[in-house]
């Protein structure tokens, strides 16, 4: 973001069609409905700020896209990140670690060493 009427950034340049795509995505694949409003609220201030850039030729107020737009964003990015660790660390701790099974000859001695694995923690 610029100012003095430099045609920079997303909202007053001519990325905003991505960006805002982008947006929407990210709006349909969250879940959580407060995450999903946040960036809704995100989406529709910065379609006010284009509205009035364009319309008006108006300079945006940088402050008021920090506080409104900006800031928001990157409190819902930590948000996001924090959801995919957590959906991620939740499938990794579902995944065995040994995918091969156990030869038959061997079961029960690994079935006595399991229980004796158990036993010494309780002790």
């Amino acid at each position: 973001m610029t100012q003095g009427g430099n045609d920079y950034g997303p909202l007053t340049g001519t990325e905003y069609s991505t960006w805002v795509d982008s947006l929407r995505d990210v709006e349909e694949l969250v879940s959580d409905p407060e995450m999903k409003g946040e960036v809704k609220r995100i989406r529709e201030a910065a379609r006010e700020v284009r509205v009035d850039y364009k319309r008006h030729s108006r300079e945006p107020q940088w402050s008021l896209v920090r506080e409104l737009i900006a800031n928001p964003i990157g409190q819902l990015r930590e948000k996001v990140q924090g959801e995919l660790l957590r959906k991620s660390s939740e499938r990794s701790a579902i995944v065995p670690i040994d995918h091969d099974p156990v030869p038959s000859r061997y079961q029960q001695q690994q079935d006595r060493y399991y229980e004796n694995l158990g036993g010494a923690k309780s002790r």
